[in-house]
């Protein structure tokens, strides 16, 4: 081989190794993940146990992140880790990078003994707000399976059974990982013809009008009325323990609902049901989503499907 043209292939390897160096210039991936499972979780301990390593070669990788940065990701304060300022601005980004690597890995090399995403949900929730959106998602994620498990209340979160639970409650539940979703009003509705009839729209004609009670809920119609200064009345209609349940007596002219406004809107969008009062109040409930470990740490599919839910319920 040419001596000139050997020295010039050595430099070109040269120019090229140098260059990925600095194109690439990104701190060992084992102590970005010793960084986000620490940050992730509150202190070392916790984290080796996840990562399957000692506390004390957690705190090394994250020391040596740490110097190689040339800033300080944590306060030690007791046994607890708290974030530093540009912690708690590095650590988004590290966790989507860990995040975009699982999903691209299984999209292009496939997901050995694949399962598919179960969830479950309140059965009134499955069939007016899931139901008529699971077409769009399975369009936009062919190659994800789901599985839903319909529920009548908020029960015991069994990971063995399914890996998500959306749940309506305080979401103070201690069996999984909590995020919250959304905060959806509550309104009287009933059917056209009933509000024809008896020409109720304000709350005073809703004290005399049959109203329908769902058992269980915490926004009853005795909220309703003391929310806006007016007497509770006495019962007067029949009581049902599903909202699916109470929307459909009230489509078919049998009383008054006090319902989600989630809920009510495939009815109000169809006609069915119209507002019995503008006014509505805010629900001391909320929608969450309870998993089986923390949203990160969920397989790709489930990510996906945990990501999709949030988008779809923060454009309600």
């Amino acid at each position: 081989m040419n001596r000139n043209f050997q020295f010039h292939v050595v430099g070109q390897l040269t120019y090229a190794r140098e260059y990925l160096q600095m194109a690439y210039d990104l701190p060992p991936l084992s102590w970005l993940r010793a960084f986000e499972a620490a940050a992730r979780l509150g202190n070392f301990t916790r984290a080796s146990e996840e990562l399957l390593i000692t506390p004390a070669a957690v705190s090394y990788q994250v020391r040596q992140l740490e110097q190689q940065l040339g800033y300080s990701l944590f306060e030690r304060v007791h046994r607890e880790l708290v974030l530093t300022r540009l912690g708690q601005t590095y650590l988004p980004t590290v966790e989507k990078a860990f995040s975009d690597l699982s999903i691209a890995t299984v999209s292009v090399f496939g997901q050995r003994d694949k399962r598919p995403v179960r969830f479950r949900c309140l059965n009134s929730f499955g069939q007016l707000w899931m139901i008529p959106r699971i077409g769009a998602f399975q369009e936009a994620h062919p190659g994800i399976e789901l599985q839903m498990i319909s529920a009548s209340w908020a029960e015991t979160l069994k990971p063995e059974l399914f890996d998500i639970d959306i749940r309506f409650g305080d979401g103070t539940w201690q069996d999984g990982s909590v995020e919250f979703l959304l905060n959806d009003p509550v309104i009287p509705v009933c059917s056209p013809d009933l509000a024809m009839a008896h020409g109720v729209r304000e709350i005073d004609g809703l004290s005399e009008a049959v109203r329908l009670d769902i058992m269980g809920v915490i926004d009853t119609w005795e909220s309703f009325f003391r929310n806006f200064g007016y007497p509770v009345p006495k019962r007067n209609g029949l009581q049902v323990d599903q909202t699916l349940s109470a929307l459909e007596l009230a489509a078919l002219g049998h009383g008054h609902a006090l319902v989600l406004e989630t809920l009510a809107q495939p009815y109000l969008e169809s006609g069915r049901l119209i507002r019995s009062s503008e006014k509505k109040i805010k629900s001391r409930h909320s929608y969450y989503m309870v998993t089986s470990e923390p949203r990160q740490r969920l397989g790709p599919d489930a990510k996906i499907f945990c990501d999709w839910m949030i988008n779809e319920l923060g454009n309600v």
